[in-house]
C-alpha cells in the first residue's frame, strides 16, 4: 500500500462535505487532523481555512501547502512558494530568507559548482548553517584529506544518488576509525548498509571491530560483516546488539543471526523459546518440528450487537481508556463491550492482558470475504492483523483508512470501478466498504506478485517499489545467507518490518484455515523467480 505524502487533491466521485461545526466539535487528534485536510480540500473561503487550520495538532507541510492556496495570509503563501520552488529557479531568488527556504541538497545537487558557492557565499550562515554546500563541491569525502565533519553531514543530508556518486570509495582504517567516534556514525552506518549500490563502502565497514554504538549499528554492522567473511566482527556486535535489543523480536531476530554465524543449536533452541510469534521464532520451530500453540482464534460471544469500534473518535477514547487501565482491570473493560459485534475489540484487550504469553488470531469479518479461497483469507488477515490489529476504526499518520489502511487516492480509484460507491471518506471505517476495497487493490498485486512477503512489500511500499527492489538492486538472489539478508537490507524500513510481520501472520492464519504451509519454502521460494513474481521471470525471458 503506497503510504505517499502528497496526497490526491479531491474525491473523484461525489462525497459528503466536512463542516466547520464538525471539526469544532472533536478534540485535537489526528482523527481530527484528518478532516481538517479534508475541509482544507473543499471549497472554502480564506476565513473558514484559517479557523479550520489554526486546529491542527500538528502542522506538516502537507497542511501548510493546502493552506497556502486557501489563506489571505501573506507570510504563510510567502513561505509555501519559497519552499516549492524548483532547483532551476534557485539562482533567480532576490530574497536570501526565500533561497533559504528553498534550499535542499537535493536540489543543490543539480546546481553547478560555482552556483553553489555563490549560494554559500551569499547565505553565510544567517539562517543556519550552509556550508556543506561547499562541502558538495568537493570530491575527496573520508579521505585523509577531508573534513569528515562536514563529509559525514553531507553523506546524512544528501540523497541516494549524490552518495553513489561521490561517496562509495574503500575508506583505509586510520579515517574509518575516526568516523566511528563520530555522532553521525550510526546514520552512516544505517543509509550505506541497507543501500545496495554502496558495495565499496560495505566492504569497508565490514572491519569495524569494536565499539559502543546502538542497537541498530550493532546489528547492521553484524550482518554486513557475515557477508563479507568477518565472522569474528560479526558475532561481536551481534551478540552486542542481542544485549541492547529493545523488543522481543529484534532480541529473536538477534539470535537468528547468532545462530547464522554460529550454527550453535542452543542458540536455535532458545529462538524457538520465545513467546512472540513472527517468522524467526517460526523459523526455529519448524527446524527443530515444535509446533506454535500460544495464540487464541477466537472468543465466546453469547450477545448479539457489541461496541464494533468503527468510529475514529469513539475507539480513540476507548484506546486511551485502555491504555490507562492496569493489565488486571482490563476485564472490566472485555465485560463493559460484550456482544458478537464486539469480537475484534475484546481479543484486541485480551491479548494486552496476556501479552507476550498468547497471541491474538481472530477472524472476525470473515461473512465479507465468501468468495475468496482460503489462502485470499489468510492474506488479508495477515495484512489486516499488521494493519489495525483487526480494529475497523483506525486512521494512520498518513492518513490510510480503516481495517486495510487504504489511502484515499486509492479509494478515489477503486471507487471508480468498484459497485459499492463510497458517500464519503468515512465508509471506509465500516468493514463490508473497507474489505472489498482492499480485495480490489489486491488483485493487480496478485497478478505480479505471488510470494506472500513480495506481496506485504507492494501492499505497504507500492508495486513500483518492489519491482525496483527486486528486479535492478542485486537483492533475492542465491546465497548463504538468501533471502535472509536481503529481508533485513530493504531499505524502506516500513516495508521491511512490515513483509517479516505479514509473513509470520499469514503463516499462522493459513494454518488455522486448514491449509498449513512450511515457512522454510516460502523463504525459498523469494530467490526463485518463477515461483514469486512475474517481473524477474519477464526480465529472464527478454534477455534470451
Amino acid at each position: 500500500m503506497t503510504r505517499s505524502l502528497i496526497l490526491s487533491a479531491l474525491l473523484a466521485c461525489s462525497v459528503s462535505a466536512v463542516t466547520l461545526d464538525e471539526i469544532n466539535d472533536k478534540p485535537a487528534s489526528r482523527e481530527k487532523n484528518f478532516l481538517i485536510w479534508q475541509f482544507l480540500k473543499q471549497d472554502i473561503n480564506a476565513s473558514q481555512a484559517s479557523e479550520a487550520f489554526y486546529q491542527i495538532d500538528a502542522v506538516n507541510q502537507r497542511f501548510l501547502f493546502d493552506y497556502a492556496a486557501k489563506t489571505d495570509e501573506a507570510e504563510i503563501r510567502y513561505t509555501a512558494d519559497c519552499m516549492q520552488k524548483v532547483s532551476t529557479e534557485l539562482m533567480g531568488i532576490e530574497q536570501d530568507d526565500c533561497l533559504y527556504l528553498a534550499l535542499t541538497p537535493q536540489k543543490a545537487q543539480m546546481l553547478q559548482s560555482y552556483e553553489r558557492e555563490l549560494i554559500a557565499t551569499r547565505l553565510s550562515n544567517q539562517f543556519g548553517d550552509v556550508q556543506w554546500l561547499r562541502t558538495m563541491n568537493h570530491n575527496n569525502h573520508f579521505t585523509p584529506f577531508s573534513d569528515l565533519e562536514a563529509s559525514m553531514k553531507l553523506f546524512i543530508l544528501s540523497s541516494a544518488s549524490y552518495r553513489h556518486e561521490h561517496f562509495n570509495h574503500p575508506i583505509d582504517l586510520e579515517t574509518l576509525s575516526s568516523l566511528t567516534s563520530m555522532q553521525g556514525f550510526h546514520q552512516l552506518v544505517y543509509h550505506s548498509i541497507t543501500d545496495p549500490k554502496l558495495t565499496e563502502l560495505h566492504a569497508s565497514l565490514a572491519n569495524v571491530s569494536g565499539g559502543v554504538y546502538g542497537f541498530q549499528t550493532h546489528f547492521y554492522l553484524g550482518i554486513n560483516a557475515l557477508r563479507y567473511g568477518r565472522g569474528d566482527n560479526a558475532l561481536f556486535h551481534l551478540q552486542e546488539a542481542l544485549r541492547k535489543a529493545p523488543s522481543p523480536i529484534e532480541r529473536d531476530k538477534c539470535n537468528f543471526w547468532v545462530f547464522r554465524a554460529t550454527q550453535d543449536n542452543a542458540v536455535l533452541h532458545e529462538l524457538a523459546d520465545s513467546l512472540d510469534i513472527n517468522m524467526y521464532v517460526l523459523w526455529a520451530r519448524e527446524r527443530l518440528s515444535i509446533a506454535t500453540e500460544n495464540y487464541f482464534t477466537t472468543l465466546p460471544t453469547p450477545k448479539s450487537g457489541g461496541f464494533r469500534g468503527n468510529d475514529p473518535f469513539e475507539w480513540s477514547r476507548l484506546h486511551k481508556e485502555m491504555v490507562a487501565t492496569p493489565p488486571e482491570k482490563l476485564y472490566e473493560l472485555v465485560e463493559r463491550h460484550e456482544g458478537e459485534d464486539s469480537l475484534a475489540v475484546q481479543a484486541y484487550m485480551i491479548e494486552r492482558v496476556y501479552q507476550p504469553y498468547v497471541h491474538n488470531f481472530t477472524m472476525p469479518y470473515e461473512r465479507y470475504m465468501q468468495d475468496l479461497s482460503n489462502d485470499q483469507k489468510a492474506f488479508i488477515y495477515a495484512l489486516m492483523r499488521q494493519e489495525t490489529r483487526l480494529i475497523p476504526g483506525l486512521i494512520s499518520r498518513s492518513f490510510a483508512l480503516g481495517l486495510m489502511q487504504i489511502m484515499p487516492f486509492n479509494v478515489d480509484s477503486i471507487s471508480k470501478i468498484h459497485p459499492m460507491k463510497v458517500s464519503s471518506y468515512h465508509d471506509m471505517f465500516n468493514p463490508e466498504m473497507n474489505i472489498p476495497y482492499a480485495i480490489e487493490h489486491l488483485k493487480h498485486i496478485d497478478q505480479t506478485l505471488y510470494n506472500p512477503v513480495f506481496k506485504a512489500y507492494a501492499y505497504n511500499g507500492g508495486i513500483g517499489f518492489t519491482k525496483r527492489l527486486i528486479t535492478t538492486q542485486g537483492m533475492f538472489l542465491p546465497g548463504e545467507y538468501e533471502p535472509f539478508m536481503s529481508m533485513e537490507l530493504v531499505g524502506n524500513s516500513e516495508s521491511r518490518e512490515y513483509g517479516k510481520k505479514v509473513l509470520a501472520n499469514y503463516v499462522i492464519y493459513k494454518k488455522i484455515l486448514g491449509e498449513g504451509v512450511s515457512i522454510t519454502e516460502l523463504f525459498d521460494n523469494l530467490t526463485q523467480p518463477s515461483l514469486s513474481d512475474c517481473f524477474r521471470v519477464e526480465a529472464i525471458n527478454s534477455a534470451h
